[in-house]
């Protein structure tokens, strides 16, 4: 799933907690991400996630800290939390998050399938 920041930019949520990334692509075939805990900074959290394509790879897992579980709820309440595969967004999207509006997929799954 992702969330929709204040700023507009794209948020992972998995087991209710928040990561964020710098949204640039590396690799050969120019498909790898890597995400920080959006807590990094406030309290130094060290949780890493890597994205290959539309697969999850967990490179730390261990938080400092609860679980975001209000922020992703408010979220959802609001309509910024999105249910949709990294591999569907577009160039434009991921500069803006402006793939809030394709919410068809929102109220399928609730849970990722990473």
């Amino acid at each position: 799933m992702f969330l929709i920041s204040r700023k507009g930019g794209t948020l992972l949520t998995i087991n209710n907690f928040i990561y964020r990334s710098n949204l640039k692509f590396f690799g050969k075939s120019n498909n790898i991400l890597y995400w920080e805990c959006v807590q990094n900074r406030s309290v130094k959290c060290r949780s890493r996630l890597k994205t290959i394509g539309d697969d999850l790879y967990v490179t730390n897992d261990v938080h400092n800290h609860i679980g975001d579980n209000r922020r992703i709820e408010n979220a959802r309440a609001s309509g910024m939390l999105i249910h949709k595969k990294l591999s569907s967004l577009t160039a434009a999207d991921k500069m803006q998050g402006s793939w809030k509006l394709e919410t068809t997929e929102a109220n399928q799954d609730p849970q990722p399938k990473m």
